[in-house]
């Protein structure tokens, strides 16, 4: 599959509502097989830690490997707004490092300003 092949079908089985608030061991096997065949790709990367982060099944992996997974979105691509927020999120939320998150946060907020022509 291709790199937008395997996003649109992850993202179409995304978790959905109260019957499903959680990926599917089968979601998360998509999941890997794309990043595996598409290592340069970080929305690939975003998705993955995104689903690891609301599994509750047992994945086998830390909990942390969704922070892995943003990291590696970051390195792929160190313009991606959405892998920082994304990683601020997991560590604020998740892990509760706030202090921490809030770098991550902030580099969103200037990527987004530089984006829409405005300075930081």
């Amino acid at each position: 599959m291709e790199q937008a092949e395997y996003i649109e079908a992850l993202q179409g089985r995304w978790p959905k509502g109260a019957r499903h608030p959680e990926p599917r061991a089968s979601t998360l096997d998509l999941a890997n097989r794309a990043v595996q065949e598409h290592p340069r790709c970080a929305k690939l990367w975003i998705i993955r830690g995104n689903l690891l982060e609301l599994a509750n099944i047992e994945t086998h992996l830390p909990l942390k490997e969704s922070e892995r997974c943003y990291r590696t979105a970051i390195k792929i691509d160190p313009f991606n707004i959405e892998a920082y927020q994304d990683l601020a999120w997991f560590l604020d939320g998740v892990l509760g490092k706030r202090r921490k998150a809030k770098r991550f946060f902030d580099k969103a907020r200037r990527l987004r300003l530089s984006v829409d022509g405005r300075q930081p």
